[in-house]
């Protein structure tokens, strides 16, 4: 027949006491009461146990009998300590309030206030190359592109800040090809004849009458990199 055992448990705090049986060991029902007030058991023990720590409880073997008399011996000595955590007695848990967490969002390019338009229209020419087909188009400013591709030319300033810091916008990867106020002449060098071409006041002159075409993507780039780059033939400087 198997042996048990009639336990105490004991508030160091209070001294208020729990008494149980068991028919494991001393160890295992420690245990036992201990997953128990985690998993918010509503005894009055567990509660205990929550409210104090499990380090200030106690617990230490009274009785041992085999299991057909546990219930009289524990009876016994509840009748000895009259223990109050058995007579479920009300616990008062304090439970603290936290506050939800809020964990912020990085922001990033046209999220962050300071790179956002301010509504300044830009008279700056503008080429813009869709993401998705790869086709090319220049718009007249910044603003104007805006309004095609935004629907309001008060967001200019986000197509000059994607283009200068190498963002996407609206759908367009951006690139400047002209600032009406601040012209630059240029010329072009014919890369075998060394011929010269005519000096233009800008580069949109120079996409305008040298090469009739409404893309300056080349041009842009042979101007950024003397001698290395050509466009339609040419290598092109400023003055």
């Amino acid at each position: 027949m198997a042996q048990g055992i009639v336990y105490i448990i004991i508030n160091r705090n209070t001294g208020h006491k729990y008494i149980g049986q068991t028919l494991l060991p001393q160890n295992k029902i420690w245990q036992h009461h201990i997953q128990s007030s985690m998993r918010m058991s509503q005894e009055s023990l567990h509660k205990a146990m929550r409210k104090d720590g499990n380090h200030n409880f106690m617990i230490r073997e009274l009785d041992s009998c085999n299991e057909n008399n546990l219930d009289e011996r524990e009876q016994y000595w509840i009748d000895q300590y009259k223990p109050e955590y058995n007579n479920n007695i009300k616990i008062e848990e304090i439970i603290e309030k936290k506050e939800p967490i809020i964990i912020k969002k990085k922001k990033y390019g046209f999220e962050i206030a300071k790179n956002r338009g301010s509504g300044i229209t830009s008279r700056i020419q503008m080429l813009g190359i869709n993401i998705e087909t790869g086709e090319e188009r220049t718009w007249e400013s910044a603003s104007s592109a805006s309004e095609d591709v935004a629907g309001d030319p008060k967001y200019a300033h986000n197509i000059l800040n994607a283009a200068d810091k190498g963002w996407k916008a609206y759908g367009y990867r951006w690139r400047r090809i002209g600032n009406k106020t601040n012209k630059r002449k240029i010329y072009g060098v014919h890369k075998v004849t060394w011929e010269r071409t005519p000096i233009y006041d800008s580069i949109r002159d120079a996409i305008r009458k040298h090469v009739g075409t409404s893309t300056g993507t080349g041009l842009s780039k042979s101007l950024k990199n003397p001698h290395k780059y050509t466009w339609k033939g040419y290598y092109w400087f400023y003055l």
